[in-house]
């Protein structure tokens, strides 16, 4: 995930659960060293590469018999992770580590259920609860469609959640 301090871009990680007493951390923050936004994109994607991997690593290292040893490394490796983040050009003649791509996991089938209604897709619930309503204003109604249309051009249409949902008046799901 990127986030902005300044006008620098940071890297930021959530450590899963699981190891989280093992690696003694809970995330990882990397200034990615950079105001430019796709620059920090390039830098971001391999970070998550590398922490994806050394994630991988430290689940491995804890099913073995000398698992300290090995997740010592791999905690000098989260503190290293600064070495990653080099400039593009670099990155473009392949001097960077590349993490090997992950198994998928195992499905289990669960038996099949009754089909479900068409849950409510977000462009209808922009109609439905923001441009028929007789309460918006020509300002929010405005505001509204040009921020659910940059969504529905970078995303396209996803169901509205029923969570957010629960508290309006007009919902009747």
């Amino acid at each position: 995930m990127l986030r902005v301090r300044g006008t620098t871009y940071h890297f930021r990680r959530i450590v899963p659960p699981a190891l989280r007493t093992t690696l003694n951390r809970r995330e990882i923050w990397v200034s990615l060293k950079t105001g430019y936004q796709n620059e920090a994109r390039k830098r971001a994607s391999l970070l998550h590469a590398r922490t994806t991997e050394l994630f991988s690593q430290a689940y491995v290292a804890l099913s073995k018999p000398d698992a300290l040893d090995r997740l010592e490394g791999l905690r000098v490796a989260l503190r290293d992770l600064q070495s990653v983040n080099l400039p593009s050009s670099a990155q473009e003649t392949g001097a960077v580590p590349v993490s090997t791509p992950m198994p998928k996991p195992r499905t289990v089938k669960k038996p099949a259920k009754a089909p479900k209604a068409a849950p409510l897709m977000l462009s209808g619930a922009l109609k439905r609860f923001v441009l028929d309503s007789p309460h918006a204003s020509a300002d929010t109604k405005k505001a509204t469609q040009r921020a659910v249309d940059l969504f529905l051009q970078a995303f396209g249409d996803a169901p509205a959640r029923k969570d957010l949902q629960a508290g309006h008046p007009d919902c009747s799901l």
